[in-house]
């Protein structure tokens, strides 16, 4: 989940300035860091509770993993990492104020939910006082310049690389050569994903047979399934662009139709918490950061999913939560970058020269995009309810990028 059309950025940047006032990047309130041995502290504005705390507490968790381990090696140039919350409780109008309060609790960078509309006014209260301001994981590619602003960032993978990245895998290596597309059009994210998947399908030879949308809060998508099954031939596949508890209640539908074929999508149909909704779902595929099964390929990763398990009792809800250590290591590089200062304009100037920086998940940033576009992605495969890795996966062309 990540994202934010464009009228609700322009309703909340004007709300921003009108609460900031003739606050502004050169402000002195953005600050320094103060004393040189004063710890650094990371604000995070997030969902607490409600929809959002499956992506932004996980994410949450690991930040502060990383602040230990920073700190346990000796902290950003001598200085350790602390971290402050304000609950946003999953509502957008409360997320200015969450972002405020973090700042008054002294924050030096605020970090915002795992939502493009979520994280938003959170973020450009945090850019009028002058903060470096991170999302852990929204995924449009408006959370930066072009819609934000300037010292904003995102840890996410672009939405388009998914996007991209199952339209690639499905036709070139599952073989599949016509889809049907179907997209909960609530979200930028999931306009941005399935507007790369058609996009790329197409430039690979592949044919959309049909495409049609509905809305999260729909009970029933009966006249979609209905359209599917007028096809003169059923597609090779369906591709479902959908947040749960929406994506849960359309595979139970399709499947319950007896529409058969693999269905495609992106990182929303990662984790277990929806699956009681739909059990012994089989042949769904989908594009995210990684595996939270311990099959993952990179063994740092499995590591960090154990450690996760071994605080919390359970596996992570999905593997999005990886994006809030990776945060918490930006933000540190781009401090020891700018010679300990954690000025907004400093930081910005640091983090645009990542370029596959190393980090739990590489990070290229540029003065045009604070989102990474070059990022290898894993194909999962969901079988019985079980979903297990398939294969690394980086698309070779990202529609727009």
């Amino acid at each position: 989940m990540k994202r934010l059309l464009a009228v609700f950025a322009a309703l909340f940047i004007a709300v921003g300035l009108a609460a900031c006032g003739s606050g502004s990047g050169d402000d002195s309130s953005g600050g320094g860091g103060g004393d040189s041995s004063d710890p650094i502290t990371l604000g995070f504005a997030i969902g607490e509770t409600g929809f959002m705390a499956p992506y932004d507490l996980p994410a949450r968790t690991v930040a502060q993993m990383a602040a230990d381990d920073i700190n346990a090696d000796g902290g950003v140039d001598g200085r350790d990492i602390e971290i402050v919350s304000a609950n946003t409780k999953s509502k957008p109008e409360l997320a200015g104020n969450a972002a405020t309060q973090v700042i008054d609790d002294g924050a030096d960078v605020v970090v915002v939910s795992c939502d493009f509309d979520q994280g938003s006014p959170a973020a450009i209260v945090a850019q009028q006082a002058g903060k470096l301001v991170f999302s852990t994981c929204a995924a449009s590619t408006d959370f930066g310049p072009t819609g934000i602003g300037p010292l904003a960032f995102t840890m996410a993978t672009a939405a388009p690389v998914e996007g991209a990245a199952m339209a690639e895998w499905a036709y070139q290596d599952k073989g599949l050569k016509t889809a049907y597309t179907v997209l909960d059009d609530t979200l930028e994210f999931t306009k941005q994903t399935t507007q790369a998947f058609t996009d790329r399908w197409k430039e690979l030879g592949g044919e959309i047979v049909g495409a049609s949308t509905f809305k999260q809060g729909d009970a029933s998508i009966a006249s979609q399934i209905n359209e599917i099954k007028s096809l003169p031939e059923p597609p090779d596949a369906i591709w479902l662009a959908s947040y749960n508890p929406g994506a849960a209640s359309a595979l139970k539908q399709i499947r319950a139709a007896g529409l058969d074929m693999p269905i495609l999508g992106d990182e929303d149909l990662d984790g277990d918490y929806w699956k009681d909704a739909v059990p012994d779902i089989s042949d769904v595929f989908f594009a995210t950061y990684a595996s939270i099964y311990g099959d993952d390929s990179e063994d740092q990763i499995n590591q960090l999913v154990a450690r996760y398990k071994k605080k919390e009792g359970k596996l992570p809800d999905t593997s999005l939560f990886l994006t809030g250590y990776a945060t918490t290591q930006a933000i540190a590089k781009a401090i020891e970058g700018a010679d300990g200062s954690t000025e907004g304009t400093d930081l910005q100037g640091q983090l645009e020269k990542f370029d596959d920086e190393d980090l739990l998940l590489p990070a290229t940033f540029t003065a045009e995009n604070h989102i990474s576009f070059k990022r290898t992605l894993r194909i999962m495969e969901i079988q019985n309810g079980k979903t297990k890795l398939v294969t690394e996966f980086s698309p070779k062309s990202v529609p727009g990028a």
